[in-house]
């Protein structure tokens, strides 16, 4: 349920980041409501799937994964928008139990690994969102391909407790 909460409040947050400048900019909120199905669209792949890959790249290695929304965080994805006109969003994360099920590995490796499961999923959706904007001539596509390039580049920079920065600590 946590996810599904976390794809709500990011949809509603990009669609008034969308629709204005903030509360000094002033905001549309008859375009927020036209874009929250866009947003949530984008979102569920680009979201949902980013966090959906660090789930199952981590099962696979045999750990228990489960994603948590973080309830602190979570409003700034709407306040940020609201006073500022930009989303700053740190909705949650997947955590990932220290024990592993079965099997046994490198525990640095596998955190390499789970870590960029996220951004690469990602840039796999930018790069398809390119791909069916051409072919398709449209602007749909051009903001599903953004997007997700804008959140690979984000959740790969080097600053905890982004996935670069656990990419850099864990390198195999």
């Amino acid at each position: 349920m946590d996810i599904v909460i976390s794809l709500v409040v990011l949809s509603l947050g990009f669609s008034i980041a969308m629709a204005g400048r903030g509360i000094v900019g002033g905001i549309r909120w008859d375009l927020v409501v036209a874009y929250l199905p866009l947003t949530a669209f984008v979102l569920f792949f680009a979201f949902i799937g980013h966090e959906m890959a660090h789930r199952q790249v981590a099962r696979r290695l045999g750990y228990i994964a489960m994603y948590q929304a973080d309830y602190t965080f979570l409003p700034l994805a709407v306040i940020f928008p609201l006073l500022f006109g930009f989303v700053f969003a740190a909705p949650g994360a997947v955590v990932i139990s220290p024990f592993r099920l079965h099997g046994h590995g490198d525990e640095r490796r596998d955190v390499f690994f789970i870590s960029a499961a996220g951004p690469l999923t990602n840039i796999a959706f930018a790069a398809a969102g390119v791909a069916l904007m051409t072919a398709l001539q449209s602007e749909i596509w051009r903001f599903f391909a953004y997007i997700n390039a804008w959140l690979a580049f984000f959740n790969l920079l080097p600053i905890p407790p982004l996935d670069g920065s656990k990419m850099i600590r864990t390198n195999p």
